[in-house]
């Protein structure tokens, strides 16, 4: 049965560098921390990979791993990430890696997305099912 988590979540460590070829357009790694409350209680780690436009929007893809709980189940659950900056809000969509999640998490599958504003304050939604 399919069930819906929601909450928000706070951005605690940004590093962003650059990547790629100079000559080509503006490219950036980054890496992320942020703490989930809500329905996901926990810490994730993101690592991104981002292109910036000339007119400082951007697409970016990365993979976070999420270490906590959701409801009473605890582990941690990987998620691939594809998300756009329109320049003044970050929106990302995620998928569960079946499989590669660990402890309660194990059977864990799923998508949703999560939004922030500038700043370091964001919203989350996953529909999930858990064996």
């Amino acid at each position: 049965m399919k069930k819906l988590a929601k909450g928000g979540f706070e951005i605690e460590d940004w590093k962003e560098n650059p990547a790629g070829a100079k000559a080509g357009p503006k490219v950036t790694r980054a890496s992320v921390k942020q703490r989930y409350i809500g329905d996901i209680k926990g810490t994730g780690t993101i690592e991104y990979v981002m292109i910036y436009r000339p007119d400082k929007t951007a697409e970016y893809s990365g993979v976070e791993v999420i270490t906590g709980s959701i409801g009473v189940r605890k582990g941690s659950m990987a998620l691939l990430l594809r998300g756009v900056y329109d320049g003044k809000e970050a929106v990302t969509r995620w998928q569960v890696v079946p499989g590669a999640g660990r402890g309660g998490l194990k059977d864990l599958t799923g998508k949703g997305e999560f939004s922030a504003p500038m700043g370091s304050k964001g919203k989350y939604k996953l529909t999930y099912e858990l064996s």
